[in-house]
């Protein structure tokens, strides 16, 4: 072979491994990138905000009934757990409810949202509620 083609064919041999180079890059760039957008998107985490009673609310209920509604941006699947002065009172599925015979006084309510293997993960706000009612001599 002389000199002229031997050259071309080491150019050419160049070039076709570049651009084979190139192709395998591509190709690894875009398995990267469906492995990328194909998981899940990270959600913001969930949070629970109580909407009824206000904080520092009075509450005047002869039959202390004290009603709770809430909002939340979490998870399908979830069971919130209403407190009342630390004391789990209700577990439900709903966003909203009705707690009964709660006394006369400060009381704090708050809620824990656990997901569907038992797992907290949003916690509200504790709102601090004043019952008023009758005295039991005049019920």
């Amino acid at each position: 072979m002389d000199n002229q083609n031997a050259t071309c064919l080491e150019s050419t041999t160049v070039s076709f491994a570049a651009v084979f180079n190139f192709h395998k890059l591509a190709i690894c760039v875009l398995l990267c990138l469906c492995i990328l957008f194909s998981q899940p998107a990270l959600s913001a985490p969930p949070t629970i905000q109580l909407l009824t009673p206000a904080d520092e609310s009075t509450i005047r209920n002869t039959q202390g009934q004290v009603h709770i509604s809430w909002v939340t941006h979490s998870a399908l699947n979830v069971v919130y757990e209403i407190y009342l002065d630390d004391v789990l009172k209700k577990t439900t599925t709903h966003t909203a409810m009705a707690l009964t015979g709660v006394e006369r006084g400060a009381h704090s309510i708050y809620l824990l949202v656990k997901d569907e293997n038992g797992k907290v993960i949003a916690l509200s706000p504790t709102h601090t509620i004043f019952v008023h009612q009758n005295s039991k001599l005049f019920r």
